[in-house]
C-alpha cells in the first residue's frame, strides 16, 4: 500500500491509497485492469444486498439522513436560485440564470459521487460523513462519464425510450469503477456494461427492485438502495465486504 502509484498495475482503491497489481480484486488489473465477478466472489444475492442495505441504513442513520439532506438543500438552492434569477425576463438575467443551473449541475454531480463514495465507504466498514460528498478525487473522470452515459441516454430515448432503459441498466456500476477503480470515463462504462452482461439476469431484477422501492418511497429508501447497490457492485466484481 502506498500513497502513490509505484509502477504499472498499481491500481487506486476508494480509500484513496494505491495496492499492488497482486493484490487487485479479482486478481490483478487495478484501475484499468480486470476484476473478479459473481463467480469468483461469491453469489451475489439481491436479499442480502437489501438486507446489508438496510442494516447499515439503520447503523448509520443520523449520518446518512444528513448525507440525504445536504443534498437535497444544495440542490434546492440552485434551482431555486436560477428560478429567482430568471423570473423578470431579459436577456442577461436568462444568461445568468443557465450559468447558475450549470454550476449546480457540476455541484450536483459531485454530491452523487460522494453518495458513491459514501456507500463504499460503508462497505469497507468506515462511518459515512458528510465530507465525502465534497471530495474530488476523480470528479473529472466522472463528469466527464456521466456526460457520455447522458449522450447514450439520448441516443437510446431515441429507440422508443426501450433503448435509453437499456443504457440505464448496463451503465449501472459505471460510476462506482471511477470512484473505486480510477476507471476512465470510456473504460467505466465498459467495465460496467461487461459486468452487467455477465450477470444480466441478477442485475436486471435487482435494478427493478431498487427502481421500484424508491418509487414507491417517493426518493425516501434512497440511502438503503444506494448501500445496496454499492454491496453489489462489491460483490459482483469480488472483492471484500465489512
Amino acid at each position: 500500500m502506498s500513497d502513490t502509484s509505484q509502477g504499472p498495475g498499481w491500481w487506486q482503491a476508494s480509500d484513496g491509497k494505491w495496492y499492488p497489481p497482486e493484490s487487485a480484486p479479482g486478481g490483478g488489473g487495478g484501475a484499468t485492469g480486470g476484476y473478479g465477478l459473481a463467480g469468483g466472489g461469491g453469489e451475489f444475492n439481491i436479499g442480502d444486498a437489501l438486507s446489508y442495505g438496510w442494516n447499515k441504513f439503520v447503523q448509520y442513520i443520523g449520518q446518512i439522513i444528513l448525507i440525504v439532506l445536504v443534498i437535497f438543500v444544495v440542490q434546492a438552492v440552485f434551482i431555486g436560485l436560477s428560478q429567482v434569477t430568471s423570473s423578470g425576463g431579459g436577456v442577461g438575467r436568462i444568461v445568468v440564470a443557465q450559468a447558475i443551473t450549470l454550476v449546480g449541475w457540476v455541484i450536483g454531480l459531485v454530491l452523487q459521487a460522494g453518495l458513491i463514495r459514501a456507500g463504499l465507504a460503508i462497505t469497507r466498514g468506515q462511518e459515512p460523513q458528510v465530507g465525502m460528498l465534497f471530495e474530488t478525487a476523480n470528479i473529472g473522470s466522472f463528469i466527464v462519464a456521466t456526460i457520455l452515459v447522458g449522450l447514450l441516454f439520448f441516443v437510446g430515448f431515441l429507440a422508443c425510450c426501450v433503448g435509453a432503459i437499456v443504457v440505464g441498466i448496463f451503465t449501472l456500476f459505471y460510476g462506482y469503477f471511477v470512484i473505486d477503480r480510477s476507471a476512465q470515463p470510456a473504460d467505466s462504462i465498459s467495465k460496467s456494461f461487461t459486468l452487467v452482461k455477465d450477470n444480466f439476469g441478477t442485475v436486471l431484477l435487482f435494478a427493478i427492485v431498487v427502481f421500484l422501492l424508491n418509487v414507491v418511497t417517493c426518493g425516501l429508501a434512497v440511502g438503503v438502495t444506494q448501500i445496496s447497490t454499492a454491496y453489489a457492485y462489491k460483490r459482483l466484481t469480488g472483492q471484500p465486504i465489512t
